[in-house]
């Protein structure tokens, strides 16, 4: 892979994984595009940064909870829906009964069943509640570091479980790991991890990494490997827990934000 093309693919990642678009439209090989995905933890820090600013904001306008389901609707849109989308259709997939192929078919459908309703809520609610009750001096790093390490979560999951279908976003994110996207990704999210919280950083990373995977390997259990809905998916689960365990860091003195800017 040359310099120039691992250059880019930090813009191909914040193009996938945000509205912006800083260039005209294009269209990528699958192998293109999937190695960009070393870059999903910086896409993520962009997310968390531009959360972070507008926490500073809204901190002095108006109550922690107010502010916080601004904040969720903020991630939500910046995130174009993707990964809540991922939430819904992978919930109603899984509730469905009958074979694999059904439940495949019933997640390419994309309408929204009462399973899909409920994990949505359930995801937006448990957001919503951790990002109110992080504490003032925590708060920059907690906002930053979550949406990164959130979207690492893509490399283990690529490596660990093989795509539901021959082809689609699932199969070519685990055709593209290697060599270089699933330990640059990887190395970046430790760092990251490691500048906002220390050491103790990377037991959110591990934790990050315990929700995604327990998510991709309910999913893979039913369908028969993973789809880009489940990655989705457990990106958000992975991203409430990662708020989860730095509130439970913080409450039980285990952790102390080395960002504190």
């Amino acid at each position: 892979m040359g310099v120039a093309r691992f250059l880019g693919g930090s813009l191909i990642a914040i193009e996938f994984l945000t509205p912006l678009r800083l260039r005209p439209v294009q269209t990528y090989d699958d192998r293109t595009f999937a190695e960009a995905l070393g870059w999903y933890p910086f896409a993520g820090l962009v997310l968390g940064a531009i959360l972070a600013a507008l926490d500073r904001g809204l901190g002095e306008l108006l109550p922690a909870g107010p502010a916080a389901a601004l904040l969720v609707a903020a991630l939500a849109l910046l995130s174009g829906g993707l990964h809540l989308d991922g939430v819904a259709d992978t919930a109603d997939g899984l509730a469905v009964q009958g074979d694999r192929n059904r439940r495949l078919a019933v997640m390419r459908e994309g309408t929204i069943g009462p399973a899909g309703v409920m994990a949505l809520v359930l995801v937006l609610l448990t957001e919503w509640s951790a990002i109110a009750s992080l504490p003032a001096d925590a708060r920059t790093a907690a906002l930053i570091v979550a949406p990164a390490l959130a979207r690492w979560t893509v490399a283990p999951v690529g490596l660990l479980f093989a795509p539901a279908r021959p082809g689609g976003l699932g199969h070519a994110i685990h055709a593209g790991l290697w060599p270089l996207a699933a330990p640059f990704a990887t190395a970046l999210a430790a760092v990251l991890a490691l500048v906002t919280f220390g050491l103790a950083g990377l037991a959110i990373l591990v934790a990050a990494a315990v929700g995604a995977l327990v998510t991709a390997g309910a999913a893979a259990r039913m369908l028969g490997g993973v789809t880009g809905d489940v990655y989705g998916a457990a990106i958000e689960v992975a991203q409430v827990v990662a708020w989860l365990a730095i509130l439970a860091g913080l409450h039980q003195g285990w952790f102390e934000p080395v960002l504190t800017v």
